[in-house]
């Protein structure tokens, strides 16, 4: 059985067009179960959003009767939840069904034979106890320019364009319990940040209430069962919101230079992770200098302030 997709949406009508056109333009596609979850209105007094987000709606609703799936199901949430709570109560109501799942943002957009890899990566690993997820996204890596292999394996999740099952999903810590332990205990700490040396700031950041994150919480749960997202060399997926158009996406140059070639195979293994590769994907997600980025934008300087008095008040 191919697994359901979810595809989570906002109020980027222009993103979520190019989203779903590409899916329609995958191998497969015509068997496929679509499942989107649509974000309620943030501020029902800005005009400018909730005009936006009824875009949306009003495209999704036209998609019903125009559109080549196996079957089309959305969900309007009548109040705005958020992208964490929408990713999670989501892909909770979906993968409870079918025991897998693929998950888009509106912000992506997918190569012809998308759905064929990540969908025989899902059957391929699925009995890999050491595979947490795997994605369709790859960064543009050079130490892959020497690799002899077709996919790698990763210490950190994506959320470009990704696949869990079940029996993963049901195992994350959302509430961070094991927030202390990752904070005072050196080795788990280390471990964690295999994936970049930003990732401890952004579970306190989350545990702050400065940023909402699944994806730091479904990464500290990897990390604490010690397991592996499955990258392929060459990336399925483009991220289309890194114009800055996104809530929590901002500009980026570099993040879709790693294209796939529509046919080309892509042969499944079951490796360890590659050093090389390793290291060359945290010197990417190194805090030296997003550090100095983040200080120059409006969420740089909320989550000093909070840090600041934090520090003030022995908190």
């Amino acid at each position: 059985m191919k697994a359901p997709i979810v595809i989570l949406a906002y109020n980027r009508e222009d993103k979520l067009k190019k989203c779903i056109g590409s899916l329609m333009k995958t191998d497969g596609h015509e068997t496929a179960e679509v499942f989107v979850f649509s974000d309620g209105i943030r501020d029902m007094a800005d005009k400018i959003q909730t005009e936006r987000v009824n875009e949306v709606r009003r495209f999704l609703n036209e998609l019903k009767s125009g559109h080549s799936f196996g079957g089309l199901h959305v969900t309007e949430r009548p109040e705005n939840i958020g992208l964490a709570e929408n990713v999670i109560s989501g892909v909770s109501e979906i993968i409870d069904k079918y025991g897998k799942v693929i998950v888009l943002e509106d912000d992506l957009t997918v190569t012809g034979d998308f759905l064929t890899y990540i969908n025989g990566a899902l059957d391929f690993y699925t009995n890999d106890e050491k595979v947490w997820s795997v994605t369709g996204f790859s960064e543009p890596l050079k130490a892959l320019d020497s690799y002899d292999h077709d996919i790698y394996m990763g210490y950190r999740g994506c959320s470009y364009g990704w696949g869990t099952w079940k029996d993963r999903w049901d195992t994350v810590d959302w509430e961070m319990k094991d927030f202390d332990r990752i904070i005072y205990d050196k080795k788990l700490r280390k471990q964690f940040e295999r994936g970049g040396s930003d990732m401890t700031r952004i579970l306190k950041d989350q545990k702050a209430g400065i940023v909402n994150s699944w994806a730091i919480r479904w990464c500290l749960s990897q990390s604490m069962q010690d397991k592996y997202t499955v990258y392929p060399v060459r990336s399925f997926v483009e991220n289309t919101g890194v114009d800055g158009s996104g809530t929590h996406q901002r500009l980026s140059k570099h993040v879709n230079d790693n294209r796939h070639t529509y046919g080309e195979t892509v042969r499944f293994e079951h490796l360890e992770p590659d050093d090389r590769i390793s290291r060359e994907f945290y010197r990417n997600h190194s805090d030296i200098i997003k550090r100095a980025l983040r200080s120059l934008n409006p969420t740089g300087i909320k989550r000093q302030i909070r840090r600041a008095v934090d520090a003030a008040t022995g908190t």
